[in-house]
């Protein structure tokens, strides 16, 4: 590549890049992720009215994908990179992919890269600037790590609840052994114990074990757990006989140990279709105390492809639920892009008079030469002051994969749940790397969280540099 402008950029980061030109025939390119050498590098593609996003390597090009535009200058262009997603931009059209350089062929995305613009001599660069994007981008390792094998937890932990406890928090995660259920089988539910929700000690056994729960399940998915005014700790999941969903359990018992009585009348709710992933939490309302938000399949929603839409339910009693007259309340960000499909609620938290949502975002795409459909799942926020009108965070997804190869959570990311203790967000996560998926945890001060204006990056002009 014969590149006029190029900058080496570490981390996340916002390319913003206007140009005109009375040539529209000729090929622009703007390369967003390379490695040192510039041997392997992705791009796009820009030629009057279409884009494209392409990988190189060496001498041997791979077309992604293919978008068209209304091809009118100036063109403006955003490209958006958040760990191994990249969102694009141009004009009025947009396009996404997740590990552009070959995640499916085990090529993943630099840390530290280099980013770059290759145009005609024609061309006028009115302005070419990128700006980084510090949200969420510590390279850890898990928290929870996948247990030993043989052990209840050997495939998969996955956060499904987190209790605070007197001066303990407790986490109810997914335990999930080895098999071909989705990735794992006879999930049950383990719980870990934590004074500081950085350090967390797992429970020898499962706390609710496969044939607990009193009614058809051969997997269990922890996915609330509140303190009721009678003292009780209450857990409510998701039960599946593979492949269904077999409704919403509740169990209750005297403190989080258990033992756990689980409800004579499970389950307590039955949505009209698959429903699994959701979040539940303790309101002060007038006419309800509980606030269950869910991920229910909706085979024809009012915009989008059939898939999962955010439900809200509510109760005064943990087993009588009411639905909310909006349902579905949330709705996919985009028609064609990383969230088009799936939209599933995961967390919500209030903070002062805004609800703040963490959802796991997914599309489906099979890249060219390849079989069968390939899923993309990462993480993203929204928020709202009625529970019904939504507003997407405008740099989706929030908390990504890193991409970065030998991580835990170089590839999908998902699950997520989030505590705030001492004006600090702890998020945790499911994620798939290097290792079975695993628990990890990222956390941000509340103040930028809030802040959606900025993350609070440096914005270097490659232009005037």
């Amino acid at each position: 590549m014969n590149l006029i402008k190029k900058q080496k950029i570490l981390g996340n980061y916002e390319i913003n890049l206007k140009i005109q030109s009375s040539i529209s025939s000729c090929y622009h390119k703007v390369l967003f992720s390379a490695n040192q050498d510039l041997s392997r590098f992705a791009y796009i593609e820009v030629q009057e009215n279409k884009f494209i996003i392409a990988r190189q390597i060496d001498k041997q090009i791979s077309i992604w994908k293919e978008y068209s535009f209304d091809g009118n200058f100036p063109w403006t262009i955003k490209i958006i990179r958040k760990g191994n997603y990249f969102r694009f931009w141009v004009n009025q059209a947009t396009g996404a992919i997740r590990g552009p350089l070959g995640e499916w062929e085990n090529y993943h995305e630099p840390w530290e890269s280099f980013i770059g613009l290759e145009v005609p001599e024609t061309t006028s660069i009115q302005y070419f600037n990128v700006t980084t994007l510090p949200w969420l981008e510590a390279h850890n390792q898990p928290v929870i790590r996948h247990g030993p094998n043989d052990g209840f937890y050997e495939q998969q932990a996955i956060p499904g609840a987190i209790l605070q406890f007197e001066d303990k928090y407790f986490m109810y995660f997914m335990a999930g052994m080895k098999g071909k259920q989705e990735g794992s089988s006879r999930r049950s539910v383990g719980v870990a114990v934590s004074q500081d929700l950085i350090n967390w000690e797992v429970h020898p056994e499962p706390i609710i074990k496969l044939g607990d729960a009193n009614y058809p399940h051969d997997n269990i998915y922890p996915g609330g757990a509140v303190l009721t005014p009678e003292g009780k700790v209450a857990i409510m999941y998701a039960a599946q006989k593979f492949p269904d969903w077999t409704g919403f359990g509740l169990a209750t018992a005297d403190q989080p140990l258990g033992p756990f009585d689980h409800y004579e009348n499970n389950p307590v709710y039955k949505h009209f279709s698959h429903a699994h992933e959701f979040d539940l939490v303790s309101i002060d309302a007038a006419n309800h105390r509980y606030l269950l938000f869910f991920a229910g399949f909706t085979p024809d929603p009012a915009r989008g492809p059939s898939g999962d839409r955010g439900y809200l339910l509510y109760s005064s009693d943990l087993i009588n639920w009411e639905p909310d007259k909006h349902n579905p309340v949330v709705h996919p960000e985009t028609l064609n892009n990383w969230d088009a499909v799936h939209i599933r609620p995961r967390s919500l938290n209030r903070i002062d008079d805004t609800w703040y949502l963490w959802y796991e975002g997914c599309n489906h795409w099979t890249p060219p030469g390849y079989s069968g459909s390939y899923w993309w799942d990462t993480v993203g926020l929204a928020r709202s002051d009625d529970l019904v009108e939504w507003d997407y965070y405008p740099r989706n997804p929030a908390l990504p994969g890193l991409g970065t190869e030998g991580q835990f959570d170089q590839n999908w990311v998902g699950w997520p749940r989030m505590v705030i203790k001492d004006k600090i967000g702890y998020i945790f996560y499911t994620a798939s790397g290097n290792i079975p998926p695993s628990i990890g945890l990222r956390r941000i001060p509340i103040q930028q969280l809030t802040n959606w204006q900025s993350e609070g990056g440096e914005t270097i002009d490659l232009i005037n540099q």
